[in-house]
């Protein structure tokens, strides 16, 4: 056999070699990509939507930790962390701040619905692959996905016995991570997997204030998935997976600091930063210090932080063919709770924290049916239910050294029953779901259907909060001790707080207090219509029109009463998509134009003080274009590539909360409110590339060479939850390489991430009590993972 010798760039570039091996060689293609973004397995290629598909082996390369790593490889997607949730956007759209909210961006594990905020904090690991759906998924789907939609497929038991161990070390910073994975037979009918995974990280923030390292992280994960052939027809599946992820210490830092807008002659503080504000008071004897206010990825707190999470679910899906038809049921049960603590001043003076604590139930049950495939008609029909339970319950406290007790104490004396006290909130929500759902593909010509389908929902929730001046430690105020309660209702409600507690009743019989209970319900018809036109073998072109819902509820971070409810959120979206394969299958070509127009979008915005206020923008449209592929460059060379163009507009949105500065118009419950129309909304870049490259080539005798290369451009866009114009971030670029050597059975690889070092802002807003009481623009700002390069090792059988 003739042995080629020649090595040469360009074929990492991919020109061909002129050696006789390759005369023997298959022409490059590319490898057909699955997926069942409609219920069925179908190519990515022939879906009329605008899907991404990233495998699990390529989340694994890239060393894919959770939901926030897996924007990188996908344009239009956003995630981001916050003092008090956690945030995902497709296109813009998603959720704000506020445990009440189930997400606009609905994540699914095997099918079951994840669609509350803290769940999107869960670790990745074994995964078979992750689709993700762009724009609202109404039939399907349907469950509030009104901004697209996330299906995370875990890989399934194997008929063969396999398995791997994997290990990693990230040396900068000290990170370590094992993955033991075990697959194979367990009888003649009956399959199992178990995956265990490891994660420790010290951290990459320094706290020089305590002298520790931030954010450690300790991560265990276990799942067993079970596969059994009951009978010919009859195939159940069973996967059970347990988390916990834990956290010390946050990734914020203050990041802008100003001067006071208070004219020096009229304060001692005037003209001063807030820091330099806390440092007058040190210097006065008192317990306050100063911050470094420089992105440096050091950070001043004084109090514990920590996250304490648990979450554990169990799938069980049932899958009968009868005579040519597919019977479905999928049961879902999904739990976790959490316990925090924020040093929710940033500073390292003592002021205020904030505990929080949250425990979620849900139940679901899903029975579908498909018709055959090939017919005229093709079809597939079911019914959904899903209830779930949820208490949230937080307590801001005020320490006996709390800052505010002198600096309130000139202008209310009485501000000294202050310390040791706080404001704690509770808040019970249930719900319950049931909706039934249909889709028609008509076949009219070889080369031309109509797809129609349609969800129709109905949602009953029903919530209490109630918010109380209380004790530091939670416990209530004795009678004897009422009038201290009401003094204390008295000052949270000043502009200070902004909070309306249930004491304000001690003396003011017509005082609203904050003891609320609500009732709602509402349906809605999603409707979902699509033309395809098949223009030849390779190419397709489509049409498609739906409307999306999501349905209202109650918001627990309000500190008014006035905004305990919110409305329901609707969207009618229009998408017009090519897919076309192209050079004999070494291209491929995806192309989206889309328009969608929502109604009362769900927004959450800082009120100045200490809490978030939940409201409705009126009018919002949202409209670009989506191009993704891949070409097989060579046999050893495959690129990969994307971009999106996006004009987010609120076209009618008067109620939003101001930024530090901004002057508004009181509403008729006495709050500022700003108008946005016209603006854009957070994390909405007017446009992202993204490129990669995988080399792969035999080297030597059984071994494989592997370079895989992957690149994200982002355009500049604002990440300030009050669209402050200084919370706009620089355009940015994220590069990570892998370089693999390995044979069947082991591989060795260096993992580069972040490799140009850049420092990325995620999310800001203002430090409480900055503005208020100083009058300082102060933001406190998340800060993505500096470069880092670990080594990876793995031993398979």
């Amino acid at each position: 056999m003739p042995i080629c010798k020649s090595r040469t760039l360009a074929l990492a570039i991919g020109s061909l070699l002129s050696c006789n091996a390759t005369a023997n060689q298959a022409p490059p293609a590319l490898e057909e990509v699955l997926v069942t973004a409609t219920k069925r397995e179908q190519s990515l290629q022939d879906i009329p939507l605008s899907v991404a598909a990233v495998t699990g082996e390529k989340l694994d390369e890239i060393g894919v930790e959770n939901l926030a790593d897996l924007t990188v490889l996908v344009p239009n997607i956003h995630f981001t962390q916050t003092g008090i949730s956690t945030q995902m956007r497709i296109r813009g759209i998603g959720s704000d701040n506020s445990q009440g909210f189930e997400q606009s961006v609905a994540v699914y594990a095997d099918g079951i619905f994840r669609g509350r905020a803290q769940l999107f904090r869960a670790p990745m690991f074994d995964m078979d692959r992750v689709e993700v759906m762009r724009g609202p998924q109404s039939t399907l789907f349907g469950k509030n996905s009104i901004a697209g939609a996330l299906d995370l497929i875990t890989a399934k038991p194997t008929h063969d016995l396999t398995g791997s161990l994997t290990a990693s070390y990230e040396a900068e910073y000290g990170t370590t991570e094992f993955t033991t994975i075990v697959s194979g037979p367990l009888t003649e009918s009956l399959r199992g997997r178990i995956a265990l995974r490891k994660y420790d990280d010290p951290g990459y923030f320094k706290n020089t204030h305590k002298g520790t390292d931030e954010v450690e992280q300790d991560i265990a994960s276990g799942r067993v998935s079970l596969e059994w052939d009951a009978s010919d027809d009859l195939t159940v599946n069973y996967i059970g997976e347990r988390n916990t992820f834990d956290t010390d210490g946050r990734a914020i830092e203050m990041t802008l600091d100003e001067p006071s807008l208070i004219p020096p002659a009229a304060s001692p503080f005037g003209g001063l930063t807030f820091s330099q504000i806390l440092n007058a008071f040190g210097a006065q004897g008192l317990d306050a210090e100063g911050f470094d206010g420089e992105q440096d990825y050091t950070r001043q707190t004084g109090s514990p932080e920590f996250s304490k999470n648990r979450s554990t679910s169990h799938t069980l899906k049932a899958t009968w063919d009868v005579e040519g038809y597919t019977l479905t049921s999928l049961t879902g049960a999904v739990k976790y709770d959490y316990i925090e603590n924020c040093d929710c001043d940033f500073t390292p003076t003592p002021i205020l924290d904030l505990r929080l604590e949250e425990d979620y139930s849900q139940l679901s049950q899903e029975f579908r049916i498909a018709s055959p495939l090939g017919e005229d008609v093709e079809w597939l029909g079911g019914i959904f239910f899903q209830t779930y339970d949820q208490y949230f319950y937080d307590i801001l406290q005020i320490p006996q050294t709390s800052l505010l007790v002198p600096l309130l104490a000139p202008q209310i004396p009485t501000a000294t029953l202050l310390a040791n006290s706080g404001a704690s909130r509770s808040f019970n929500q249930s719900s319950n779901t049931q909706a039934v759902f249909g889709q028609a593909t008509w076949n009219i010509k070889d080369d031309f259907r109509v797809i129609v389908g349609g969800r129709y929902t109905h949602e009953s929730k029903r919530s209490d909060k109630e918010i109380n001046a209380v004790k530091f430690n939670g416990d209530a105020y004795s009678d004897a001790e009422a009038a201290i309660a009401y003094n204390n209702a008295l000052i949270f409600q000043s502009q200070v707080f902004k909070t309306d507690t249930e004491q304000l009743k001690l003396r003011d019989p017509d005082s609203q207090g904050h003891d609320l209970i609500g009732n709602r319900s509402e349906s809605a018809f999603t409707p979902l219509l699509i033309a395809q036109w098949d223009i030849n073998d390779d190419s397709s072109t489509y049409f498609s029109y739906t409307k999306g819902f999501k349905a209202g509820g109650f918001d627990p971070r309000s500190n008014k009463p006035t905004a305990f409810e919110f409305e329901e959120e609707k969207a009618t979206a229009y998408e017009l998509g090519y897919k076309s394969s192209i050079w004999d299958n070494r291209g491929e070509i995806n192309l989206a134009f889309f328009l969608t127009n929502y109604d009362n979008l769900q927004v959450s915005q800082f009120d100045g003080a200490v809490g978030f206020n939940v409201g409705n923008a009126k009018e919002t449209r949202v409209q670009g274009l989506e191009l993704d592929g891949r070409v097989a460059i060579s046999n050893h060379l495959t690129a990969s590539y994307g971009l999106s163009l996006l004009d987010f507009e609120y076209l009618d949105f008067k109620n939003g909360n101001c930024y530090f500065n901004q002057v508004g118009v009181k509403n008729d419950v006495g709050i500022e409110e700003c108008d946005y129309t016209g603006k854009s909304g957070v994390y909405t870049p007017d446009y992202t590339f993204n490129l990669g490259f995988d080399y792969r080539r035999d080297v030597g005798q059984n071994l494989e060479f592997a370079a895989v290369l992957d690149t994200q451009f982002v355009d500049g866009y604002q990440v300030h939850v009050n669209l402050d114009p200084k919370g706009e971030i620089d355009s940015h670029t994220l590069m990570s390489l892998r370089l693999q050597i390995g044979a069947d059975n082991w591989h060795a690889a260096i993992l580069g991430r972040n490799l140009l070092d850049e420092a990325v802002l995620t999310y800001s807003a203002n430090a409480p009590l900055s503005g208020g009481n100083f009058q300082t623009n102060t933001f406190y700002s998340f800060v993505n993972r500096p470069r880092t390069v670990a080594l990876e090792a793995a031993f398979k059988f």
